[in-house]
């Protein structure tokens, strides 16, 4: 969908934009805010360029029904553009806003559950075709899923060319974060994966669509039926669903992932340091400090390791203490 702007800054955002994507940026979600902030500008009757502290603060100010993670993402991006505005000649104001404190839990599967929940996706394979289709793939999607962290849209997109099946490595081109990476599996998935293989081949002898993953139809899979059928799942294996912004959910398969994946390297006796850049990498985070939520989930759910193992894994990034309480400044 191409998005429009028509305020006086139009031409600058506009242009704002294709640097961020030059330098391989996504910039999909602050496109978006960056076509608020013109409608903003257009009903507030700006007529000069460069943004004034009235202007930023204005902005900044908190909307009804607003997280603070979303109203931080805002400022942000409208101080970006504003610094982009004065480095090109147009003086512009920045606005200030706490950092919102990251307080969200992810739902982190046992493996009973997902023993269980992967045996109802098992038993959608002798089901009637309906809703296209989708219970076709969700017993490889979702072992995919579980078996590489990698995000639901993610998975979907992946082309059939890009997934190496005799070298059990596949490509992931199309990132959240744009990062381009070639991620191996395991010989069990890899097992799963041929099978899914042969039989959509099966049923789609002339399959046009150049996505690895599609349904029983040969449609591509959308993220919304895959949400929809695993609330399915979900329900059948009694594992309660709490909520829509609580979970579980399909996303929190890589969360599981990543905690399976880092307590099984702290196991075999890797060492932190070694292990969180591996993972960071694997997953994709733009910082090992990302990774590093996951050594807090640990401390959580595993507590006798850390008895044992309490040097390693407390928290890899320390605390430093300061003259200042910088919180209060």
């Amino acid at each position: 969908m191409i998005i429009h702007f028509y305020g006086i800054y139009a031409d600058y955002i506009k242009s704002f934009i294709d640097i961020k994507r030059h330098c391989g940026f996504k910039y999909n979600t602050e496109e978006k805010i960056l076509r608020l902030f013109d409608r903003f500008t257009v009903q507030r009757k700006e007529v000069y360029v460069g943004i004034s502290q009235e202007l930023a603060l204005a902005w900044s100010k908190r909307r009804e029904n607003e997280s603070d993670a979303y109203r931080y993402k805002r400022s942000v991006t409208l101080n970006q553009f504003a610094i982009y505005l004065s480095q090109n000649g147009n003086p512009s104001s920045t606005s200030q806003v706490p950092k919102p404190k990251k307080t969200f839990v992810p739902y982190i599967y046992t493996v009973t559950e997902t023993d269980r929940i992967l045996a109802v996706c098992d038993s959608l394979v002798g089901m009637p075709i309906r809703i296209d289709s989708i219970g076709f793939v969700m017993p490889a999607l979702l072992r995919f899923l579980l078996g590489t962290g990698v995000r639901i849209g993610e998975a979907i997109d992946i082309l059939d060319e890009d997934m190496n099946l005799e070298q059990k490595v596949f490509t992931l081109r199309d990132s959240k974060n744009g990062k381009e990476r070639l991620l191996p599996f395991t010989e069990s998935l890899c097992n799963v994966l041929c099978q899914y293989r042969l039989h959509r081949n099966r049923l789609n002898p002339n399959r046009v669509l150049p996505q690895f993953f599609i349904t029983a139809r040969g449609r591509k899979c959308s993220s919304g039926q895959v949400y929809k059928i695993f609330r399915q799942i979900l329900k059948n294996a009694e594992i309660p669903f709490k909520g829509r912004h609580y979970g579980p959910n399909v996303h929190q398969l890589r969360h599981t992932f990543a905690v399976r994946s880092l307590l099984q390297m702290v196991r075999c006796g890797m060492d932190t340091y070694c292990t969180l850049p591996i993972l960071s990498t694997y997953l994709g985070h733009q910082s090992i400090e990302a990774t590093n939520n996951y050594v807090r989930l640990i401390t959580e759910i595993y507590p006798e390791l850390i008895h044992n193992e309490e040097d390693l894994l407390i928290n890899v990034f320390p605390c430093l203490k300061k003259e200042n309480d910088y919180e209060n400044n």
